[in-house]
Parts: structure tokens; C-alpha cells; sequence
């Protein structure tokens, strides 16, 4: 006769996604780019959990907000940083890197947040053209 028992491998299987978890919301917390942070909150459920992962895993559903305010963070640090730039050329290349690698993760998943971080990174940047002149 077999030890197995389909109760206790059920456990297992959720305190593993509960460690995995518990990682990706460490990885997030510790991400440097919107894109690390993306990246981090992508947890794979194994598809015979779905059903009852949101339930039984808590942090799976705090993982979402979690990931959306680390980036906000991120999205405001780097604005702080284009504010310091003196140079608006620096600071104009600065921005098309971030939309072109960081900021692109934002486009499809939060477009408000780009939208608005966009226009105030314009706004930063037009600000320091205005001052050089």
C-alpha cells in the first residue's frame, strides 16, 4: 500500500507557492527597474491550485499592489533623478532609455501611470530647456 496521501501533497504544494511568494514579494521590494519589478511579481500557479490559491495563499493577492507600488516608487525616483540632471540633453536621453526599456513594461500594464509619468518628465525636461536659454 502506498504512504502518498493527496492531502498532504496538496499542503506542500501550497506552503511552496506560499514560499514562492514570499520570494517574489522580496524581489519586488528589491527591485532597481520598473522592469525588474514586473519581472519578480510573475508567479506561475500550477494549474490544478487556481482554484484555490487565492484562498488558501494570501500573499498571491498582495502581490499585485505590492508590484504596483514598488513601481510607483521606482517611477518617482527616477523622476527625482531627471529633476537633478542639469544638462537637458542628459537628461532628454536619460528619458528615452527609460521608455525605451523600463517604461515600456508601464505602457501595457499601467498606462495612466505612464501617461502621467511621461508628461512630467516632459515637463522636467522643457523646464531645463527654458532655463538654459
Amino acid at each position: 500500500m502506498s504512504d502518498h496521501n493527496p492531502s498532504q501533497s496538496l499542503d506542500q504544494e501550497i506552503a511552496q507557492l506560499e514560499e514562492t511568494c514570499r520570494q517574489a514579494a522580496q524581489a519586488i521590494s528589491n527591485a532597481r527597474s520598473v522592469r525588474e519589478a514586473f519581472e519578480a511579481g510573475q508567479v506561475e500557479v500550477p494549474h490544478h491550485l487556481l482554484a484555490i490559491a487565492r484562498a488558501r495563499v494570501p500573499s498571491l493577492g498582495r502581490l499585485p499592489r505590492a508590484r504596483e507600488q514598488r513601481v510607483e516608487e521606482i517611477v518617482k525616483d527616477q523622476l527625482t533623478s531627471l529633476r537633478m540632471e542639469h544638462s537637458d540633453f542628459v537628461a532628454s536621453r536619460e528619458l528615452d532609455r527609460w521608455k525605451a526599456t523600463d517604461w515600456s513594461y508601464l505602457r501595457s500594464d499601467n498606462p495612466d501611470l505612464f501617461a502621467k509619468a511621461l508628461r512630467e518628465a516632459n515637463l522636467i525636461i522643457e523646464h531645463k530647456r527654458k532655463n538654459r536659454r
